[in-house]
């Protein structure tokens, strides 16, 4: 209730005065329509201070909603800020370095060749846990919903990619709303190997340098894309995309998002 008063009570109790002084200027013309003399000077006075008490507090109620959206401005600024912070100072760095320790852990301790039945089963599960976390976490840090209908906008998928085939599968994809491709045709699948896998570089669709992917058909309700090599050690895995209905949907930080993601998810595919 503070907090609602400390928002918009001002707004309201500048309204309600000019409303009151409204009505008194009103007032004032009839009543002087028939005054004479000091009399209808009088009436002038009063609604002369009357009309320009109206213009000063419609100036002071603009006054206040600029400034209330300035401070919105300001904070929307500094969180962006924050998140950039985090993103390229502590997850992307962080994820590089479990990748890192996993690979060389796997490396100086390798599974036994086949794994055990259960070991396998237990390996495919956790490995499934992180992928669910990485595509809700993709989702809900880089376009949550928004009002009224707060349906989930952005959506990530990830492909993962068979040497032997050169296909690309869909493994998982978050929300379920509008499904994915299960698998994605020749072409499509090539430009993802060649653009993506093989370069070990993110690729962006943002309306500018590129408007147009096989990861979003047209008619999928969606136009923006950051898709992310997942790569761990000289194993390529597949890709991580992550797609929105608008070009501003993203920003650049988005990009280091992803990127920290695709490397948690690429770590939980060292270990066997």
């Amino acid at each position: 209730m503070k907090q609602w008063l400390a928002n918009k009570g001002m707004q309201y109790l500048f309204l309600l005065f000019s409303a009151v002084l409204g009505v008194v200027v009103a007032v004032v013309s009839v009543q002087a329509d028939g005054a004479v003399g000091d009399e209808k000077t009088d009436w002038a006075v009063i609604a002369g201070v009357s009309a320009f008490a109206v213009v000063l507090i419609t100036h002071l109620e603009r006054r206040l909603v600029e400034r209330s959206r300035t401070r919105a401005e300001e904070r929307a600024i500094r969180a962006e800020a924050d998140m950039t912070k985090l993103y390229s100072t502590t997850l992307r760095p962080l994820s590089e370095r479990l990748r890192e320790l996993t690979v060389l852990y796997a490396g100086a301790a390798p599974l036994p060749s086949p794994v055990p039945p259960q070991t396998a089963s237990d390996l495919r599960q956790k490995r499934k846990d992180i992928l669910d976390q990485v595509l809700a976490g993709a989702v809900s840090l880089s376009a949550p919903p928004v009002g009224p209908s707060f349906v989930l906008r952005a959506r990530c998928s990830f492909y993962r990619y068979d040497d032997a085939t050169g296909d690309f599968t869909l493994e998982g994809t978050f929300p379920g709303i509008r499904q994915p491709r299960q698998v994605i045709d020749p072409t499509g699948a090539a430009h993802m190997k060649n653009e993506i896998l093989d370069t070990g570089k993110t690729f962006r669709i943002d309306g500018v340098q590129e408007d147009h992917s096989y990861l979003v058909p047209r008619g999928s309700g969606y136009k923006a894309v950051i898709a992310v090599p997942v790569i761990q050690g000289t194993e390529k895995i597949g890709i991580l995309s992550l797609d929105a209905p608008e070009y501003t949907d993203f920003i650049d930080h988005h990009v280091t998002l992803m990127e920290s993601l695709a490397g948690m998810l690429a770590a939980s595919y060292a270990l066997g």
